[in-house]
């Protein structure tokens, strides 16, 4: 559940489960043993990682049921009462799974007592890492952990523990493993991504992991996950400007479009600060598509705070927003802020905030309409036809006309219509990139 972060925790865990023999059977089927593994961004996220545990519980009422991630590093005590569970651990304890996993065996029922960590004051402690992922065409890649910003509604600090880059060696190690898998795109992933190398003297920073990668034969694209605005390094732009792997996508947490909420979240940026950000980056990148996520009921936000969110959102133009309403979380200071925004008021405010999002998504993708693009097709059929679909290199989802044979190709396609917000792409040049001859391919 949750981030690409903890997606990628749960590919080194199912990594470590088929070294030690386990079968890795679909979410809906019988299984021996379920991981889930949680959310708790939200309180909704929490609400889904119980409804969750219960029907697994149900469904398989001997299996062994391992929780772990954010919700249940912020609440153990909630979930271990959840009936069914046999053993809760958080974050910092994920690196101890090959432990947990020879104890199985040792007891039943299974009694074992997670090893403590405190993540606030203590470092991320990374997994061996991976040479394959649940996906076929993309691989995550996690090169940091934590959070020391501390933005006053969130939960990650606490549940996450403090920001600790990762060594640069061992991410071109895990990359060229990935590569070697037949793998033709990683996607750099990380809590604070513009933060890496804070950590460490800063000797090194998010554009030396890009420059290290790059060479890698195989991999064809490079993408991040998501990189806040505040610590963006000065000469990123640049640098990934020169790396034609690199992608022209840039998912830009905003949250709020008003000066006065920014500083509350004490999220450390301007909307001008924000604003000169995405002019460099639409300077460097033709078509670059920016993303976002925008919070709306934050404690304190009046109706003329959000017009201007609104409007800040209007004028960047983003190509996709994903919208939140404000939800207290427990230990917090927001939690404990006065003025909070009444729920209707709330959801007025999101479904208007979405309204625009839709809008502004569907500008850009009709902007987009006769353009050629590059698209890695995925293994994903969708639509009404059930057509192949992959991502143009701005991150938009495109069906295409391809046969199963072209799954983990790199097609040119020209893009030529829009269908219930979904562009159809016709091919040009099918196949452009061959897979090459006789390299691995990917576990399924």
């Amino acid at each position: 559940m949750g981030c690409k972060v903890n997606q990628y925790d749960t590919d080194a865990m199912h990594e470590t489960m088929d070294r030690n023999g386990y079968t890795i059977v679909d979410a809906n089927e019988i299984a021996d043993v379920y991981v889930v593994n949680t959310c708790t961004v939200t309180n909704v996220a929490d609400q889904k990682a119980r409804k969750s545990i219960r029907r697994i519980v149900r469904q398989n009422p001997k299996a062994k049921v391992l929780v772990t991630g954010c919700y249940a590093e912020s609440d153990r005590e909630a979930v271990a009462k959840i009936p069914g569970v046999t053993l809760v651990f958080g974050n910092r304890e994920k690196a101890d799974f090959q432990g947990y996993l020879d104890k199985l065996r040792e007891f039943e029922p299974l009694q074992i007592e997670p090893i403590q960590h405190d993540p606030v004051r203590e470092h991320a402690r990374f997994s061996a890492g991976i040479s394959h992922t649940s996906q076929r065409t993309r691989a995550l890649i996690k090169v940091q952990d934590g959070c020391s910003a501390f933005c006053t509604y969130c939960i990650i600090p606490y549940v996450r523990g403090r920001m600790t880059s990762r060594s640069l060696t061992d991410i071109v190690s895990e990359a060229e493993r990935i590569a070697a898998s037949g793998y033709k795109e990683i996607v750099i992933t990380g809590v604070h991504l513009g933060a890496y190398g804070l950590d460490i003297e800063r000797r090194v920073d998010v554009g030396d992991i890009l420059e290290q990668i790059h060479p890698i034969e195989d991999i064809e694209r490079i993408r991040f996950s998501s990189i806040e605005p505040m610590n963006f390094p000065d000469d990123l732009v640049d640098r990934m400007a020169a790396l034609p792997k690199c992608m022209p996508h840039f998912h830009l947490p905003l949250q709020a479009g008003n000066d006065k909420i920014l500083r509350s979240m004490r999220r450390r940026y301007t909307t001008s600060e924000y604003a000169r950000l995405v002019e460099k980056l639409r300077g460097a990148f033709p078509d670059v598509g920016i993303t976002t996520d925008v919070m709306v009921g934050f404690p304190g936000e009046t109706d003329n705070d959000f017009e201007e969110s609104l409007q800040f959102v209007r004028e960047i133009g983003f190509s996709q927003l994903h919208v939140f309403r404000y939800s207290p979380r427990r230990g917090t200071p927001a939690a404990d802020y006065p003025n909070q925004v009444p729920p209707g008021v709330s959801a007025a405010r999101s479904g208007r905030m979405i309204d625009l999002g839709n809008r502004l998504g569907s500008a850009f993708k009709r902007r987009m309409l006769g353009k050629k693009v590059d698209v890695l097709v995925e293994d994903s059929r969708e639509g009404k036809t059930g057509q192949l679909a992959g991502f143009t290199p701005n991150y938009l989802r495109v069906l295409l006309d391809v046969p199963a044979s072209e799954i983990n190709q790199v097609a040119s396609v020209k893009l030529v219509g829009l269908e219930n917000e979904m562009i159809q792409g016709k091919t040009v040049h099918a196949a452009l990139r061959r897979t090459v001859a006789n390299a691995p391919q990917p576990s399924i």
